[in-house]
């Protein structure tokens, strides 16, 4: 009972100590202590729930020339797994596509990116993802070189846009949550 006194007053202290609440005294046996979150706490909860988009925003990162089959592939396997496929030449915006790009990586659960066409701004988009800590799932069609620094990052290798959707459906199922 004491450890989990003093767990909960160590908690509590953080809180405390990075403003998100106010009023903290310490806890004792039995005791309710007065505690009122701060507006801090309020933005960091929005932003929190911001950048989860509900935890079903998936943001594709591939080449759009010419790719139709491969891009309904990849929004089969992203359904079948019950999260959102946003590409982002079919989001409505206002303002310059990278801004809005890396905003919808943020706002993403994780990130599916095809390398099969080596496009530069897939491996700008896979890096952005990869260092906020995103989740990134790799395809590529089988015989294309991938560029050694992603090469020994455990891919999904399809040799039709067939194989797509149930692959991906399965990495899903079994590495994201």
């Amino acid at each position: 009972d004491d450890d989990l006194q003093q767990e909960g007053n160590f908690m509590l202290r953080c809180l405390a100590e990075q403003g998100y609440i106010e009023n903290y005294l310490g806890l004792r046996c039995n005791d309710t202590p007065p505690i009122t979150l701060m507006p801090s706490a309020y933005a960091r909860i929005d932003e929190i729930q911001r950048n989860t988009a509900n935890g079903k925003n998936v943001l594709v990162a591939m080449s759009f020339n010419n790719t139709e089959k491969l891009r309904e592939a990849i929004r089969e396997g992203i359904q079948s797994a019950g999260y959102i496929a946003i590409f982002i030449d079919e989001v409505q915006h206002n303002e310059l596509i990278t801004p809005e790009l890396l905003k919808h990586i943020k706002d993403s659960k994780f990130v599916v990116v095809d390398l099969t066409h080596q496009n530069n701004g897939a491996y700008f988009e896979e890096g952005y993802a990869m260092g906020l800590g995103k989740p990134v799932i790799q395809l590529c069609k089988r015989g294309v070189q991938l560029h050694f620094d992603i090469a020994q990052k455990n891919t999904i290798m399809w040799a039709t846009e067939d194989d797509i959707p149930g692959l991906l459906q399965k990495r899903i199922a079994a590495t994201i949550e």
